[in-house]
């Protein structure tokens, strides 16, 4: 059993978890707390699915946030 775990944390593909574990949580909470859905931190494992991500992390509103008050504009003095 010993030489089975040494085998199995010796090999690449253990690390390939790793990484994609240590990839994939960070997306999967982001998402949750921007309110979006969380199975689109699996696209972050396929080549250029970062991209959209990223993207409509960046660019859409999270409806998790309060909407912003505008702000009432001040009158300018005239000189």
């Amino acid at each position: 059993m010993q030489e089975f775990l040494q085998d199995v944390v010796n090999s690449p593909l253990f690390g390939l978890l790793l990484f994609n574990v240590a990839i994939v949580w960070p997306f999967w909470r982001i998402l949750r707390r921007a309110g979006l859905p969380t199975w689109w931190a699996l696209l972050v494992l396929i080549p250029f699915g970062l991209v959209p991500v990223i993207g409509v992390l960046a660019h859409s509103r999270w409806p998790v946030l309060p909407e912003r008050r505008t702000r009432a504009v001040k009158a300018r003095r005239s000189v």
